[in-house]
């Protein structure tokens, strides 16, 4: 055994794996998409400085008295110098649903992002979706309209899986697209039933 310090790379993410394709999906259920991909910045100025332009294009609102005397770190300033509140600021999990909610589909009940460091630079970015699907029929319509007319194992596998129609509805990686300065590879994208509470 050598102690002489090698660098390696790290493998490659597998695939992502299929989603659950059990669950046709039914009015008024609750259903939950959690995404992860590897993310590595590479051009961090690019990354850190599209998150300020965000944050200041963004409406902001003050609730209740301003301390200050508060040390915390403003969200300003923590996007402006950490890679990971950049991409907490960037991402946009709902990135690609427009034409779901506006069809009266489903209702986006929680959204979650969690970003962490695994190597400098290179970080795990999971973001998970929950709605409550409100009308199946117009849920598939949108992911029908989404591929094309001659697909038809696609179209079949809308109509028997609702983890299969959101996909299609709204690729699950849509939200890393617009993110400057990074590549990032999927690792997975879960659909699953979130029973009541």
């Amino acid at each position: 055994m050598s102690d002489d310090l090698t660098l390696f790379d790290l493998p490659a993410p597998e695939p992502p794996p299929a989603a659950s394709r059990s669950d046709r999906g039914r009015a008024g259920y609750r259903y939950a998409r959690s995404v992860a991909a590897e993310v590595t910045v590479q051009r961090i100025p690019v990354l850190l400085d599209a998150a300020v332009q965000a944050f200041d294009a963004s409406p902001t609102f003050e609730i209740g008295e301003v301390d200050v005397d508060d040390e915390a770190p403003d969200s300003r300033e923590q996007i402006g110098r950490d890679p990971a509140a950049a991409l907490g600021w960037l991402l946009d999990p709902t990135d690609g649903m427009w034409p779901l909610l506006e069809a009266g589909s489903a209702t986006v009940l929680e959204v979650d992002i969690d970003t962490s460091e695994v190597l400098p630079g290179r970080y795990r970015v999971r973001w998970t979706v929950v709605i409550q699907l409100r009308d199946v029929a117009a849920f598939r319509r949108v992911a029908s309209d989404a591929c094309s007319a001659e697909d038809t194992a696609a179209r079949a596998e809308i109509a028997e899986s609702l983890a299969a129609a959101w996909q299609r509805a709204a690729p699950p990686f849509a939200p890393l697209h617009r993110i400057p300065g990074i590549t990032w590879s999927p690792v997975e994208a879960i659909v699953a039933h979130v029973p009541a509470r």
